[in-house]
């Protein structure tokens, strides 16, 4: 399990799984896996855009460029919410778990 806070956006890189791409109603769908700077796979994401800018996007110039640019800046903001979460720290969830259930009034 990765230490999210002690991370920086650049202990990772990602990969798209190009068998898996599809375009699911109007939306182009973009399965990425996202390692860590060991080899580890740290989690994997689908990434979506609307087919219509995915249409347009392809009649630019350099638009493969352009889409992994896309996709990179929507990695990084999920690494960056990773990193600058406020998650519950394992005492806090096992001191919740001893308090029990409690009844709604």
């Amino acid at each position: 399990m990765l230490d999210w806070k002690n991370c920086t956006p650049g202990d990772f890189s990602f990969q798209i799984d190009v068998e898996e791409i599809q375009e699911i109603g109007q939306r182009q769908n973009f399965p990425v896996r996202v390692f860590f700077k060991d080899g580890s796979l740290a989690f994997v994401k689908s990434i979506t855009l609307r087919s219509d800018f995915y249409m347009q996007l392809r009649q630019q110039e350099n638009w493969k460029e352009k889409l992994m640019e896309i996709l990179k800046r929507r990695v990084r903001e999920d690494i960056d919410e990773r990193i600058n979460s406020m998650s519950m720290t394992l005492d806090d969830k096992l001191e919740f778990m001893k308090l029990g259930h409690n009844a709604i009034n």
